[in-house]
């Protein structure tokens, strides 16, 4: 079929693809149609040249026939009431008057056209199908009725089209199927956009179309086809684990995300300071009984829990690398980390890291520190002193100048607590001359300057007094319970002064 031209579609006319269109319809023989020779066929031109035509009505008729031939053509009647037999053919073009030969049909009748203005027209003419002056007839009022269908069949296409998107998006903001009933644990990872989001739940089946949630989302629960594309409305949701179903209405989903996520339960544990690296990890076992020791020993040898500030002397043995870099602290623990005991680990490490290099840039570094080219390695093992030393507040910034006046004078710092770590001792077991005798890099009594490595893990409180320490002469201290204040110590610059502090510690019987 040749393709229509949409200009005579709507206007009613035929165009030159349809007038070519060959017609297979019954009606007067056309030439060469029937098997009469050629020779009995009429020798009159059947088309007239083009510039002698006029617009008029033909018909057919036959101008002799055989006896008895059967009549089964059309009868039509003219106005006056008389039948005829005649086929009309509207809108040729035709000289006044011709009589043009159609042909003989198998009964010998010969037919020919003929103008008659008074002839009844068909609505489907038959023509010769290889005379492209034949046009179809078309009533005055069949282009504007097929524009009006087109327009009303589009409007319904639109509609229908506009109701089935509505009813597909419907399908999605409230699931036809069941909700599922085992509950799907859905977490939302820090920083994730809404486009992750939405992903996600498709993912888990929790909505069937992301694309539909993220304009709903947008478009604030107002969904249209005209809008959606208007709408910008941002919308987070807070990270954490959410519990949700299959098949969720999107009112359901947003109405659990914004309630926030499940609260997270943890369990506390609380390292105190002065802990030396062996009874860090007897605490762990004791406060944690999903903490494993050999899991913690091994955690232990993982060079990532290193202090960045780690600057080991020649006498510091790798196995102490940790002494004194975990932080002591009040943990909280997601029950998720309760068999962790590397994360643990490394989040303690971190602690460390993170609070010094916080003081640092709080604090900065005494003068002092500079003067005797300590590292930030030799300030945290200072402070590890002052934290066994000192046992109130008060008493750790000027314990701490002190230890920075007797080093810049080239004085034993002859603290007791380096003598229980040389010797593995607690500080509830007695020392003996031979502790204080032995050689040790950790015994301040028989090595001068600070030793190799921290003997404990010292607290914010410690690390703050040893990078800003107090303004003094101070160079001896001695435990008085000075101003009724119980563990507060006597500091002292001249012997003298010390030797006194001494008497009253003795007779408190906190000194030998």
């Amino acid at each position: 079929m040749a393709k229509r031209n949409w200009g005579a579609f709507l206007t009613g006319a035929v165009d030159e693809a349809e007038a070519n269109q060959p017609r297979h319809s019954v009606g007067p023989p056309l030439p060469g149609s029937s098997g009469v020779p050629p020779s009995q066929i009429s020798d009159q031109p059947l088309y007239p040249s083009a510039r002698s035509r006029r617009p008029v009505t033909r018909v057919a008729r036959p101008v002799s026939a055989a006896p008895g031939a059967a009549r089964t053509d059309p009868i039509v009647h003219r106005p006056t009431g008389q039948p005829e037999i005649s086929i009309a053919l509207p809108d040729h073009e035709a000289p006044p008057g011709a009589v043009l030969v159609a042909g003989v049909d198998p009964d010998g009748t010969e037919w020919v056209l003929e103008d008659d203005p008074e002839a009844v027209p068909f609505v489907d003419p038959r023509y010769d199908d290889e005379d492209k002056n034949w046009v179809r007839y078309r009533t005055s009022w069949g282009g504007f009725l097929r524009f009006v269908a087109l327009v009303l069949f589009s409007i319904w296409l639109i509609f229908a089209v506009r109701d089935r998107i509505y009813r597909w998006v419907d399908g999605q903001l409230e699931p036809a199927g069941l909700r599922g009933s085992d509950a799907i644990e859905f977490v939302i990872p820090t920083g994730a956009s809404t486009n992750n989001v939405a992903t996600s739940l498709e993912s888990a089946n929790v909505i069937q179309n992301a694309t539909v949630f993220r304009y709903w989302l947008r478009c604030e629960g107002e969904l249209t086809i005209s809008g959606f594309l208007a709408c910008d409305t941002d919308v987070t949701f807070q990270a954490g684990e959410y519990e949700l179903f299959e098949n969720m209405e999107f009112e359901d989903i947003v109405s659990t995300l914004d309630a926030g996520p499940i609260p997270e339960v943890f369990v506390r544990f609380n390292v105190p300071e002065g802990l030396r690296l062996n009874e860090i990890v007897d605490r762990l076992v004791a406060v944690n009984e999903n903490f494993d020791r050999t899991e913690i020993l091994n955690a232990l040898r993982s060079p990532n829990l290193v202090s960045e500030f780690y600057a080991p002397g020649p006498d510091a043995p790798a196995s102490l690398a940790l002494e004194g870099t975990l932080f002591p602290a009040s943990y909280d623990v997601n029950e998720d980390d309760l068999y962790d005991e590397s994360k643990f680990l490394q989040r303690m490490a971190e602690a460390f890291d993170e609070r010094f290099q916080s003081l640092l840039g709080e604090l900065g570094r005494d003068p002092a520190i500079l003067e005797l080219g300590l590292s930030d390695y030799d300030v945290i093992i200072i402070a590890s002193l002052i934290e066994e030393e000192a046992k109130v507040d008060v008493d750790r910034p000027r314990m701490a100048r002190a230890i920075f006046n007797r080093l810049a004078q080239g004085i034993p710092l002859q603290i007791d607590a380096t003598v229980y770590y040389a010797a593995g001792k607690s500080f509830t077991e007695p020392l003996f001359q031979s502790d204080l005798d032995a050689e040790s890099p950790w015994n301040t009594y028989t090595t001068e300057g600070i030793p190799p490595t921290p003997i404990a893990a010292p607290g914010e409180a410690s690390l703050r007094a040893a990078l800003a320490p107090a303004d003094g002469e101070w160079i001896f201290w001695a435990r008085t319970d000075e101003g009724g204040t119980v563990g507060a110590h006597t500091f002292s610059v001249t012997l003298a002064e010390h030797n006194d502090a001494v008497a009253v510690c003795r007779e408190l019987g906190y000194c030998g």
